[in-house]
């Protein structure tokens, strides 16, 4: 195999392969990033035993064929080579793979042909196009809520699924929250089997490194999803888990006529307050109270060795709960994925879920529970001007 193609039109092609391989763990194999070269193209796979990366790139083919060598070494080589054509050659007989620009050459291993792994290709029916940038909101909204735990199973994935009014439900549960995302896609909608898939956390990693901001071709099959960027330059494709996921419907159908308190605050300035008072959390003590009434929510950390921060923050409120208290990093968590300027807590209780939601964006919104704690109470309490 030999060909010449320029560092600038396959450079971001190397490196999204190399991204997908391990370092050093796993087999040689998995390590292995694969080139192959027909008619004006070559073409450049890689795959970790799960996801799978596929990406084509025009160049000048000189000898067709195939060859395989040290992905991370070769993408670190050609990230450091100067812009313009380089030739990439392959040297059966002696088993090596040669990189050359102008006077200067590179020799790397050569992998074994055998080792080679038969990727799936994009399938070209039941095609859906999307749009990266929703794909990618949509991974992100959620993507805090699946579990790292990979004993809880169809917890670590992300769910969606066909739901009501022909709209796709997105939702991800890992035990103490809950997000749930609704959007409208008739094609995915149509091209979804009934019971939805999942998709595992640990490649939503890779997709989400993967995804363009334009638009994107979808297809699913039994059991891998596929992405491709448009102009059919590259395509991933990830596997799908085939866990019971938590029904869902029925943990929010339980709490939503509980919800008789409602809180609608400001988030920036809710945001702002809680990240000086979680100066004051510490291992042990890491939650928020929340004091309410009508027009203020009262905000309070207190632990013996740290201290104790007390603010006050202008709200609308309505209901029979008057105390609440909330991890503080998971607060803040939940805040940073919603852009409305006012957000609405639903509260059931002191110890049930909590439902928050944009003020008037009813297609998101994540439940989270409340925790318990017994306050040290270290300083003498003074009243906020």
């Amino acid at each position: 195999m030999e060909l010449i193609i320029y560092k600038e039109d396959f450079v971001d092609g190397i490196i999204k392969a190399s991204n997908i391989i391990p370092y050093k763990t796993g087999a040689a194999f998995l390590r292995t990033i694969w080139f192959k070269g027909e008619a004006d193209h070559l073409k450049i796979m890689s795959t970790d035993s799960n996801v799978e990366f596929i990406g084509q790139y025009k160049s000048e083919i000189k000898e067709n064929g195939l060859m395989g060598t040290q992905g991370k070494k070769i993408t670190e080589l050609i990230r450091k080579m100067r812009a313009g054509p380089i030739v990439i050659k392959s040297d059966t007989e002696k088993q090596t793979v040669l990189v050359k620009q102008d006077k200067r050459q590179y020799k790397l291993p050569m992998s074994e042909s055998s080792w080679f792994p038969e990727l799936e290709e994009f399938p070209e029916k039941n095609i859906v196009s999307w749009s990266g940038e929703i794909i990618r909101e949509i991974v992100e909204k959620n993507y805090f809520c699946i579990s790292d735990d990979d004993t809880m199973q169809a917890m670590t994935c992300l769910k969606i699924a066909p739901g009501e009014n022909e709209k796709v439900e997105v939702c991800a549960f890992n035990g103490h929250q809950l997000s749930y995302y609704t959007l409208i896609n008739p094609d995915l909608y149509s091209n979804m089997p009934g019971s939805g898939i999942l998709i595992p956390k640990k490649y939503l990693a890779e997709l989400r490194r993967w995804l363009p901001l334009g638009g994107v071709d979808l297809c699913l099959t039994d059991s891998r999803i596929f992405f491709r960027t448009q102009d059919q330059k590259e395509s991933l494709s990830l596997p799908l888990s085939m866990y019971q996921f938590p029904d869902y419907h029925q943990f929010i159908m339980t709490y939503s006529d509980k919800f008789g308190s409602h809180m609608t605050i400001n988030r920036n300035e809710l945001m702002e307050s809680l990240e000086r008072i979680q100066i004051f959390n510490t291992e042990i003590q890491m939650s928020t109270v929340m004091e309410l009434s009508s027009q203020e929510v009262r905000l309070s950390s207190t632990a013996v060795e740290s201290g104790e921060a007390r603010e006050a923050i202008g709200c609308s409120y309505s209901g029979d709960l008057d105390q609440v208290v909330f991890n503080t990093k998971n607060v803040l968590e939940i805040m940073e994925h919603f852009d409305e300027e006012n957000i609405t807590f639903s509260f059931a209780g002191q110890v049930l879920p909590c439902k928050i939601h944009g003020e008037s964006n009813a297609d998101y919104f994540v439940m989270t529970m409340p925790v318990q704690i017994e306050q040290e109470t270290y300083y003498t309490e003074e009243e906020i001007i």
